[in-house]
């Protein structure tokens, strides 16, 4: 097996999925003195990593500079002959890096989001015909890469996310969560993991509980991302009077970890590249309804692990609650099925073991 000596490049300021792959990515290799991280100073992934580490300015010309002969000191002091990239926008910086500095370097780019349009014009066809190795989350991606990237198939993998129990438990127990944000133990309680913002679709939920024949509380876990969408759904709740039964609880550290403290998980987004909370939820044996888009119907199959809606729909959302509130043998069937799933199709070990084959099959080349 070739030596590998790996850099994760991540200079995102953000907080998402795609971060905290990266938290996992370090964690996996947190013994491993041949891996290196480059992120922003003062960014979540910087906040969150003690492993070896090179800190970065994001954005601006000057700071691209300023990072490129960091960053060509950091690669030649330590011999970096694999750089991973996952956000989109350190592409060409990792490109620069390979083929201005006297050393073989490899690039990996794991692509997350989705692509919405072609990518081939001539800066495109320059950045990638120096990846090495293009990884994917969904089959779905994999068709859009294909049709919209200059790339090789041959180049082209695909990847799923790789899920572990949460080592952090809550801060608090459930009976003091719930005392917490003030609201009833014993009403039937869904939760909505994601940033707060319009195309993660929450005001779809609050619809559907509008609707709905049961008595239901929501809660909404993650970040404001929009100031404006989150007044419109207190107001929306407001109209619907439903302003006791909506919880904003911010951001919570391990948030993986609270989700046995509701009875649902709902993933309600316009579009979901992966839909990550879907995977989490069904591993923590928590049953999950989730929008048809994206990459989530490769995730659930209806009735099976979970159930799916129309995206966009309340109403259809509204009857599938229902339809899991009144029904116990099916929310018993898609919970023992959906633990089933995420063991066996994003398991943690597996998705790094697959990652390292990948990788020294690009260093053997």
């Amino acid at each position: 097996m070739i030596m590998n000596r790996l850099l994760a490049l991540c200079l995102s300021p953000d907080q998402g999925g795609l971060e905290l792959y990266i938290l996992k990515l370090t964690k996996y290799y947190s013994h491993d003195k041949n891996f290196f991280i480059a992120c922003s100073e003062k960014s979540y992934i910087s906040e969150n990593t003690h492993t070896n580490k090179v800190e970065c300015k994001s954005g601006g010309i000057f700071k691209i500079i300023r990072n490129f002969l960091i960053l060509r000191k950091f690669i030649l002091t330590h011999q970096i002959n694999l750089i991973h990239v996952s956000w989109a926008k350190d592409l060409i910086l990792a490109v620069f890096l390979k083929i201005l500095i006297p050393i073989n370097i490899k690039i990996i780019f794991y692509r997350q989001m989705k692509l919405t349009r072609p990518k081939k014009n001539l800066y495109h066809k320059f950045l990638y015909r120096n990846i090495d190795l293009f990884l994917v989350i969904t089959k779905k991606l994999y068709m859009e890469s294909c049709e919209f990237l200059p790339l090789d198939k041959s180049k082209i993998h695909i990847l799923p996310y790789g899920i572990d129990k949460p080592v952090i438990k809550p801060s608090i127990s459930k009976e003091e969560f719930f005392r917490k944000y003030k609201m009833d133990l014993s009403k039937f309680s869904i939760g909505v993991f994601s940033r707060i913002e319009e195309q993660k679709g929450q005001h779809i939920v609050i619809d559907a509980i509008k609707h709905s024949e049961h008595d239901i509380q929501l809660f909404v876990i993650g970040h404001c991302m929009n100031d404006k969408y989150k007044s419109e759904l207190i107001s929306r709740a407001k109209k619907y009077n439903l302003s006791s039964k909506l919880c904003f609880v911010g951001f919570l550290k391990s948030p993986m970890s609270y989700m046995p403290y509701f009875d649902l998980i709902i993933l309600p987004t316009y579009e979901e590249t992966f839909g990550l909370t879907v995977v989490e939820a069904m591993l923590m044996s928590v049953p999950v309804i989730g929008s048809n888009a994206g990459g989530v119907p490769e995730i659930i199959s209806h009735k099976h692990n979970g159930l799916l809606f129309k995206t966009r729909d309340h109403n259809d959302l509204m009857h599938n609650i229902d339809s899991l509130i009144a029904n116990k043998e099916l929310r018993k069937k898609i919970i023992e099925n959906g633990v089933k799933s995420s063991n066996k199709d994003y398991d943690y070990q597996k998705h790094f073991e697959n990652l390292e084959k990948l990788m020294n099959i690009v260093l053997s080349s």
